[in-house]
């Protein structure tokens, strides 16, 4: 008996695995259709008789066996509707298998009262180990009814006790392993629904978003949405399926990129948004901006990259640049003769100052300005005055340039140069360099004196900066200096605090 019992046991449990396959697409509940629930019951039915085939025979008319077990699953799975189908079914396979009797008519009004006890117990459809065991009691109450009256019928009462001890223990047992392998198959399956419906979900989203996005599975494009396939210009998807990401990345910045992704996969790296140059099938290179992060592709790791080509903002924030660049410069520049302005001189000044100071090093600067400008203005007017002035600013220039001596104009027909570690004895030399290059021009006041050409006189001061100055003091020196050849007679290059004169 107990073998018989063992064999409808595994019965039970390999019907139960079949028929979560048969409805693994779909989840039985309270707003299902009546003929999905009838559907439901006509296979737990079909169950049951399985289960009598394979029955344990007590007699030519007693048989004892699990088929309760598909009824009650039945009403917790499907409710009424399946647990009364089911029984209807198991009836008419117990008469029908084993033809009409006073045994097999008990059992199957007693079958029949399973199924609508069942069905109005599980009428919430709460399907769980605990609520099986509640109408597994109920029907194996029934059960053991329809035992006890058929073997007391039949004389056969004192197997009453072993038939009925078999058959609660293995029935709540094989039961409980039954249902909870049922369980598995139908939650498995839901995970699995579950699972698809979020893959769609994300396709979709995928499929919509505004960016180029890829999945990658081992490196290789699995996905890819058709903003990526325009980004990488190609014409269709399969040019891009199972190729290598990083075919794409340029070869300054691949192996960063495959570190990028490397890290992100194992966790040291969290997702941020980097820049990156691609090289699309056409060998056109682009800017992108890049994510990537983990996520699960059909049941894999994988990683989710998302593009964005940056390419006309990186060329617009270039040409910004450059404009602010340039308008920096011209806001350093003096309009009138394209050399520094006294904006730029008081910065240079102060930064030379601040070094020279630092590193005990000496400073010097030299003023000039053009001997009797106000005279060559009026007898030329005031464009060319301005063209005296431009050939001055960049004849000086061109000699400092020499050792990348800096010069500005200071205003009107002043000059500042600032010579750095530059003591006064070559201050002096670089000064005399200026004069005699703007006397070498021979630039004529008027066209009636030919002998008498434009000139420029010069002062400078030399010393070693006190970081608790001001940088101003060497201007104002260097300044006192250029008024005392200007009263000596001017053309001439005069050092603060020495009385040497430098003559024509």
């Amino acid at each position: 008996m107990f073998q018989d019992f063992i064999t409808n046991a595994a019965l039970l449990v390999a019907s139960f695995f079949i028929i979560g396959q048969l409805f693994k697409d779909y989840r039985l509940g309270p707003a299902s259709s009546w003929k999905m629930k009838a559907a439901l019951g006509v296979c737990f039915g079909l169950q049951g008789i399985l289960l009598m085939i394979y029955s344990v025979r007590l007699n030519e008319a007693i048989i004892v066996d699990l088929r309760h077990i598909p009824t009650v699953v039945a009403a917790m799975q499907g409710g009424p509707v399946s647990a009364i189908v089911s029984a209807i079914i198991i009836t008419s396979g117990r008469i029908g298998l084993f033809g009409p009797s006073y045994s097999a008519i008990v059992a199957a009004i007693l079958m029949l009262l399973i199924g609508i006890t069942c069905g109005a117990l599980a009428r919430r459809q709460d399907m769980s180990l605990r609520r099986f065991l509640l109408l597994n009691t109920v029907a194996m109450i029934y059960v053991s009814a329809a035992i006890s009256l058929n073997l007391h019928i039949h004389g056969l009462l004192q197997q009453l006790t072993s038939v009925l001890a078999y058959h609660w223990v293995i029935s709540t047992v094989v039961g409980l392993l039954s249902v909870y392998a049922f369980l598995y198959i139908v939650r498995a399956h839901e995970s699995t629904k579950k699972l698809q419906a979020s893959e769609a979900r994300y396709k979709r989203l995928i499929t919509a978003s505004p960016d180029a996005t890829f999945v990658l599975s081992q490196d290789l494009i699995v996905f890819i949405n058709e903003k990526g396939v325009r980004l990488l210009r190609a014409a269709a998807r399969k040019e891009l399926l199972g190729r290598s990401i990083y075919d794409f990345f340029h070869p300054d910045n691949r192996n960063t990129a495959w570190t990028h992704c490397q890290d992100i996969r194992s966790g040291k790296a969290q997702p941020e948004l980097i820049e990156q140059k691609l090289v699309c099938l056409d060998d056109t290179e682009i800017i992108v901006e890049l994510s990537v992060s983990p996520t699960v592709y059909k049941g894999s790791a994988a990683l989710l990259v998302t593009l964005r080509d940056i390419t006309g903002r990186k060329t617009t924030e270039r040409q910004l640049q450059e404009a602010l660049s340039l308008l920096q410069k011209l806001s350093n520049l003096d309009g009138l003769t394209g050399i520094a302005n006294r904006r730029k001189l008081d910065e240079h000044l102060a930064k030379a100052w601040s070094d020279c100071a630092a590193n005990r090093f000496p400073l010097s600067v030299i003023m000039f300005d053009v001997d009797h400008f106000k005279a060559y203005n009026d007898s030329h007017g005031h464009l060319g005055g301005d063209e005296v002035l431009r050939t001055i600013a960049l004849t000086a220039n061109a000699v400092l340039l020499q050792k990348s001596h800096f010069i500005a104009r200071y205003g009107g027909e002043e000059f500042a140069c600032v010579l750095t570690e530059v003591e006064a004895e070559e201050a002096y030399e670089w000064a005399e360099a200026i004069r005699m290059a703007v006397e070498r021009l021979a630039l004529p006041y008027n066209q009636s004196d030919a002998h008498a050409y434009v000139t420029v006189s010069l002062g400078l001061a030399s010393l070693v900066p006190d970081a608790s100055a001001p940088p101003e003091q060497l201007i104002d020196l260097a300044d006192k200096a250029l008024y005392q050849a200007k009263a000596e007679g001017r053309n001439r290059t005069v050092c603060y605090g020495s009385t040497d004169e430098a003559t024509d």
